[in-house]
Order: C-alpha cells, then structure tokens, then sequence
C-alpha cells in the first residue's frame, strides 16, 4: 500500500473517532438536562364546600391512585327559614346550636302546627320532640332524651306565673349535675320566656315542684325572668 493511500484511511479513521466521541459527549449532556423517568408523587387536596368530609389523593405516573378521607367539622349555621303558611300557627322552639349547649342565645327552629291559640303549649310539646333531622345538620342541638317527645303534659298560665307540667321522660341522663341541669333548664326557660306574659315559672313533675327539682339534685325553685335576663348577659 502506498503512503498515500495509507495516509487517507488514518484521517479517515480519526474522523470516525472524533463522530463517535462528540456523539457520546452529546447524548451524556442531554441526559443531564433531562430528568430520570421515574415515578413521581402528586398530592391533591379537593375542597367540597357545605359537606362534612374532603378527599386527599396522591396519584403517580404509573397511574397508581390511593385516596384517604378525613373528617373535618362544619360550621354550624344556626339559621333556619321561616316556613310560609297561612294554615299553620308558627312557632319558634329554641335549642342550643353551635358551639354552645346552653339555649342563651337566638336559636330557634320554626315549626309549622295545626292553628291554635295555646302557643306556649305547643311549643312546649314541639320542645320536646327534640329535633327533625334537617335541624340538626344546621348545627342545633337537643338537650332532651329520644324518649322525651309527649313529656309536656301542659300548663296553666295564672298572674304572670307559669305552672309547667312534664312526665319523667323529659330528664335526660346527667341532669342532676351542676352542668346538666344548666344545659337543661336554659332550653326550657328560653322556650317560656320568649313569651312577655310570663314573669316567672314553676317546673313540676306529678304536679309537685319538688318532685321536679329533686330530679336536678336540689329542692323546688321559682325560675323568673330576671333571673334567665342574668343568665342571657353572663351573670
């Protein structure tokens, strides 16, 4: 082989080397540029606004999905519109709501009955039905027994004074507590007073006061409206 012909397959040779090379150099900074193909996790969080429960799922590329609930409290509402009928006596029955157990407040529930003129009556027997399922997902409370409802035996209503008669079903458990019997006794007064004709009320059970307040752990009590006003303002 002459020089010359030798000497054109050297430079040929290098010219490959230096392709290859620059090829290899080339592919190596793509790589870094570039991230690995691996599996990455995604965390979403899906917002369900007026629902008691959102849901938090962490997906990856492979397609792989594990989704968790968790409980979160909703904020009681506390309001409830006012039905509209000209067939019904309407009534205000107040409950506790919200973040409170004591009815201290302007909570109430509306509820529709047949017409009549004893309004303290049956808002006392609507009392003590405690509450219809709707209420309670607004954030109202009852205080009273599932066993409760047909406890309001009635009232007489002489002087300003109220003589309110229940059965021994309207006592929930724990009443004779200090924090019982406030719970208690402040959705009944707040359910008497709403009413300006009542200046004061005596709570009886077999038509004895004692019988009543012995339930609460204590002897008969005349509950008047200055006294639930001291309540109202923190006193």
């Amino acid at each position: 082989m002459d020089p010359r012909t030798l000497q054109l397959i050297q430079r040929a040779l290098v010219a490959a080397v230096t392709v290859v090379l620059a090829l290899v150099v080339v592919t190596a900074f793509v790589r870094v540029l570039e991230p690995a193909d691996e599996t990455a996790a995604v965390r979403t969080t899906i917002s369900v606004p007026d629902t008691t429960e959102v849901e938090e799922s962490t997906s990856t590329t492979a397609g792989d999905v594990t989704t968790t609930t968790n409980l979160v409290t909703t904020p009681a509402i506390c309001i409830e519109d006012e039905p509209s009928s000209d067939a019904a006596t309407v009534l205000q029955v107040f409950f506790p709501c919200g973040s409170t157990d004591l009815a201290i407040g302007g909570t109430y529930v509306y509820r529709a009955v047949a017409p009549t003129d004893l309004v303290l009556t049956a808002t006392l027997r609507e009392m003590a039905k405690g509450l219809e399922p709707d209420e309670a997902a607004l954030g109202y409370k009852s205080p009273f027994p599932t066993t409760a409802e047909g406890s309001s035996l009635g009232l007489t209503l002489s002087e300003g004074t109220a003589f309110v008669e229940f059965t021994i079903d309207i006592f929930p458990d724990g009443v004779n507590t200090p924090e019982g019997a406030q719970i208690f006794l402040s959705t009944l007064n707040a359910n008497v007073f709403q009413f300006g004709s009542v200046n004061q009320v005596e709570y009886r059970l077999g038509g004895s006061c004692d019988a009543f307040w012995q339930q609460l752990g204590s002897g008969c009590e005349i509950v008047t409206r200055a006294q639930w006003q001291a309540q109202l303002s923190g006193g």
